[in-house]
């Protein structure tokens, strides 16, 4: 049993900037499994978390490392962040962790707390309508990957990209667009769930919360632990995105099984009801592996520094600073 102190590094403005706290906070609220705890205070909690929304903390988390709570207690810190291209420059529970950095002794991969039963996009035990084998309906310039998605023909597939087609959400209401997205996924035996920006996506568990087997091409995301992603999902490597209509064809008879099991798994681990616990857990086995974090490994991240996305950003801040 553990007591968690949720809290955020970013300074006071807009309220996007703690939107995850909230959420996270909620989900405390929430809980059902009632084994840890939210604390008051940062004094009687026996981790520190810092749930943070996009680069409001600084975008590799610079406030939160200047945060005196952070440098009072430092061992017992960790990070909870969903945002996408991020580099986790202190241990945490992250969205956004890419395989090829991924040391599970450093970050757990995890969800994002924005996926909820809301508006338009709630779940139906009505299994009946499938009009569709698959669909992909989303913007094509986050990754050269969607794009080449949008080759794939099958007649009874729904492959929209927003930013061309019928979907484009600036010729609609967003009450439109989100009914539309949202009957596209329920239409569907299975959603194709490309990486954006980063490795994982938001449609990834909007499928498992709306009872549909995700089919997920991403070769750098990492699963969170825990589920038996192999009984409901699939994995197609990017290299072979040309196989996919032909892969579910195979598996159609299926769709039906895996999509109960994929609502079942997000129920467990990633509802309003699952959220706190299961962060507090992943937490708590990054907190066991604190011994392995020692040396020079903990630095490797910083590397990433030099990849042309991150070194853009870093040497565009640092001109911005110059400048003022």
């Amino acid at each position: 049993m553990a007591s968690v102190f949720l809290l955020s590094a970013a300074h006071a403005g807009p309220e996007r900037a703690f939107l995850d706290l909230e959420q996270l906070r909620t989900c405390a609220r929430l809980d059902r499994f009632a084994i840890h705890s939210a604390a008051e205070r940062p004094d009687d909690a026996d981790l520190l978390m810092f749930v943070e929304t996009s680069g409001h903390a600084g975008h590799y988390f610079e406030q939160v490392r200047r945060h005196p709570e952070y440098r009072a207690r430092p061992a017992e810190s960790y990070v909870f962040c969903s945002t996408d291209r991020i580099i986790p420059m202190l241990p945490g529970v992250y969205a956004g962790v890419e395989r090829s950095w991924y040391w599970p002794s450093w970050t757990r991969p995890s969800h994002y707390l924005g996926v909820r039963e809301r508006g338009h996009l709630r779940y139906s035990s009505d299994h009946e309508d499938r009009t569709y084998l698959f669909s992909f309906i989303g913007a094509t310039k986050s990754h050269p990957l969607r794009q080449r998605l949008m080759s794939i023909e099958h007649p009874n597939a729904l492959m929209v990209d927003t930013q061309a087609g019928p979907l484009d959400p600036g010729s609609l209401t967003r009450e439109e667009y989100e009914q539309r997205y949202a009957d596209s996924i329920k239409k569907s035996a299975f959603i194709l769930c490309p990486r954006g920006g980063g490795p994982s996506s938001f449609r990834l568990f909007e499928a498992m919360m709306l009872g549909r087997v995700p089919v997920i091409v991403s070769d750098q995301w990492v699963a969170p632990t825990g589920p038996d992603w192999d009984s409901f999902s699939l994995r197609i490597k990017e290299a072979d995105v040309r196989s996919i209509a032909s892969v579910l064809e195979e598996r159609s008879s299926e769709a039906h099984r895996m999509g109960v099991l994929a609502r079942e798994a997000w129920l467990a681990w990633f509802s309003e009801t699952a959220s706190f616990h299961r962060v507090v857990e992943w937490t708590l086995e990054l907190s066991a592996s604190a011994p392995a974090r020692a040396g020079i490994r903990r630095y490797a991240s910083h590397l990433q520094l030099l990849r042309p996305y991150h070194s853009a950003r870093w040497l565009a801040k640092k001109l911005g600073h110059g400048r003022r």
